[in-house]
C-alpha cells in the first residue's frame, strides 16, 4: 500500500498565508523523512477560508527543492481553467526540477465561482478537459505537435523542457461525479477518489464502473492505481484525536455549507456533519483504531494508495499535525495489509 499526504490549505481569519505555506512545506519535508510515498496539492481559487493555494505547481517546486524521495502531485489541476500549452510547460518544468518525481493530477472542476472568476462557461468543462489532456500528453510525447480542437489549437509546436519521466509523469484523474469514473477507465489513466464528495456507495459503484471500462478498453488493471482520500487524525488518546478532528472538520464542513448556500443550491455538503464524516469517511483515534478503519477502507475500495488528509479544515496546529504524522508512520503504516 502506498501512502500520501494531502493539502488544500484553508486559511482562517486568525491565520496567515505565510504560516500556512511554511507549515505545509515543513510537513511535506517530514513526510519525506517518515516514508510517505507522495504529497498532493490542491488548486482552488477565490475563497481563502477554503484554500489559499491557487498555484500548486509553485508550492510543488518549493517542496521539490527541500525533499529527496517523496513524489509530488497535484490533486488536482483544474484543467478547464488552464491553457494546455502553458500547463504542459509548467508541469514538465516541475518534473525536471524534482528529478522526475512529479505526478500529474487533473480534474474537470465543479465549483461555479471558479468558472465565473475565469470567465469560462461551466458547460464547456468536459470538452475543455478532454482537449486539454490530449494536448498536454501530445506535446510531452512528440517533438512536434499539431492539434485542431474546438477550444485549443497548436501548429507544429515544440515545448521545452520535456518531462524527465518517460513517456510522461503518471496521470491521475479525480472522479467526483458518477459519469467521470467510466471516462477515466476508458482513457486508461489512474484515478483519485474522494468518498466524502461522492459518498461511500458512489465510490464503490464508481470504481466498479472504472474497472469495467478499463477492461473493456483493453487496459491492464494491474498497471493502474486507485488512490482514495481519507481524513486522518492519530493520537495516543482516542478522546484527544476526536476532539482535534471535530474542530478542524467542522470548519471545513461550515465552509462547504456557506459555499452551497451562496450558490443558491443544495448539495451533499449540506447533509454532512461531524459524526457522519467520522463514521463513514475518516480514520480517527489511537493507532490501533486508525489501523482497523483503514483496513476496512482497503477492503471496501481495493485501492493501491491511501491519501491522508491530516488537517482537513486547517485548524489543527502544526505540532498536532506532525505528531499525528509521526504516530501514523511508526504505528499504522506497518500494519495496513
Amino acid at each position: 500500500m502506498k501512502f500520501g499526504v494531502f493539502y488544500q490549505m484553508p486559511c482562517a481569519p486568525h491565520q496567515s498565508p505565510v504560516a500556512r505555506y511554511q507549515d505545509t512545506i515543513s510537513q511535506c519535508q517530514l513526510a519525506d523523512e517518515l516514508g510517505f510515498d507522495s504529497a498532493w496539492l490542491a488548486e482552488l481559487h477565490f475563497n481563502p477560508r477554503f484554500s489559499v493555494m491557487p498555484a500548486p505547481l509553485m508550492v510543488a517546486s518549493a517542496i521539490a527543492q527541500t525533499t529527496s524521495r517523496i513524489r509530488i502531485g497535484t490533486a488536482v489541476h483544474l484543467m478547464p481553467l488552464h491553457h494546455p500549452i502553458r500547463l504542459a510547460e509548467e508541469a514538465a518544468t516541475l518534473d525536471v526540477m524534482s528529478g522526475g518525481r512529479s505526478i500529474f493530477g487533473i480534474g474537470r472542476g465543479s465549483i461555479p465561482t471558479h468558472f465565473e472568476g475565469y470567465g469560462i462557461d461551466r458547460e464547456e468543462a468536459r470538452d475543455r478537459f478532454l482537449e486539454g489532456l490530449e494536448m498536454v500528453l501530445g506535446m510531452w510525447s512528440n517533438d512536434k505537435f499539431s492539434y485542431e480542437g474546438k477550444f485549443y489549437q497548436a501548429d507544429d509546436l515544440t515545448i521545452a523542457p520535456k518531462p524527465l519521466q518517460e513517456p510522461h509523469p503518471p496521470v491521475f484523474i479525480a472522479s467526483n461525479s458518477a459519469d467521470t469514473f467510466g471516462i477515466v477507465g476508458n482513457l486508461g489513466h489512474n484515478i483519485l477518489v474522494a468518498p466524502t464528495i461522492v459518498s461511500t456507495q458512489g465510490a464503490i459503484d464508481g470504481l466498479a464502473s472504472y474497472r469495467q471500462e478499463l477492461a473493456e478498453a483493453g487496459h491492464d488493471e494491474s498497471e493502474h492505481d486507485v488512490f482514495v482520500t481519507v481524513h486522518v487524525n492519530v493520537s495516543n488518546s482516542e478522546s484527544e484525536a476526536r476532539k482535534g478532528f471535530e474542530t478542524t472538520i467542522n470548519n471545513y464542513l461550515g465552509t462547504l455549507r456557506d459555499m452551497a448556500s451562496s450558490a443558491r443550491g443544495s448539495s451533499r455538503a449540506q447533509l454532512l456533519d461531524y459524526e457522519t464524516v467520522l463514521d463513514e469517511f475518516a480514520a480517527v483515534g489511537t493507532p490501533e483504531q486508525v489501523t482497523d478503519k483503514l483496513n476496512r477502507f482497503r477492503e471496501m475500495y481495493n485501492p493501491q494508495g491511501l491519501i491522508c488528509w491530516f488537517n482537513t479544515g486547517g485548524l489543527l496546529t502544526h505540532e498536532q499535525v506532525e505528531s499525528s504524522m509521526r504516530l501514523f508512520s511508526a504505528e499504522v503504516m506497518p500494519h495496513i495489509d
